[in-house]
């Protein structure tokens, strides 16, 4: 679903959809917190994400359903992945990419040289709130 975040960026692939998701939305955090809700309340996964320019909406329970911005109006795209499957996903891109989930921070980005400590104490705070949100939702997918 979502590449390695690079230079503010991550792609998000979702069978034959393809979106950005930019650093000016918390990524990581906004979806595993709505992820969590999702399951717990067990309601369908609703998900927005802003591309600067365009925007596209995800919601998913037993398809995913995308609505994005097209350049002739909304364009809709389903995709037979259930909200499970999708937040199994969701779970694999964050670790495997953790280090660079930590660092997808606008704040992050616009650190001077000389606020090393600020922000390296800024990125361990990231670190802890990751990956506490990370074993909860894991947790959660094992119930």
């Amino acid at each position: 679903m979502f590449t390695k975040p690079k230079n503010g960026w991550t792609e998000i692939h979702i069978g034959d959809f393809e979106g950005l998701g930019s650093y000016i939305q918390d990524v990581p955090v906004e979806v595993m917190e709505a992820s969590l809700a999702a399951l717990k309340k067990a309601e369908p996964l609703k998900l927005h994400f802003d591309e600067e320019g365009s925007a596209f909406t995800l919601n998913a329970d037993e398809k995913t359903v995308i609505v994005a911005d097209g350049y002739y109006g909304p364009e809709t795209y389903e995709e037979a992945i259930s909200k499970k499957e999708l937040i199994l996903e969701i779970c694999r891109d964050m670790e495997e990419y953790f280090s660079d989930w930590a660092a997808f921070s606008e704040e992050y980005a616009y650190f001077e040289d000389e606020e090393a400590e600020e922000k390296q104490a800024f990125y361990e705070e990231r670190e802890t709130v990751l990956r506490s949100l990370l074993e909860e939702l894991k947790a959660v997918l094992s119930e």
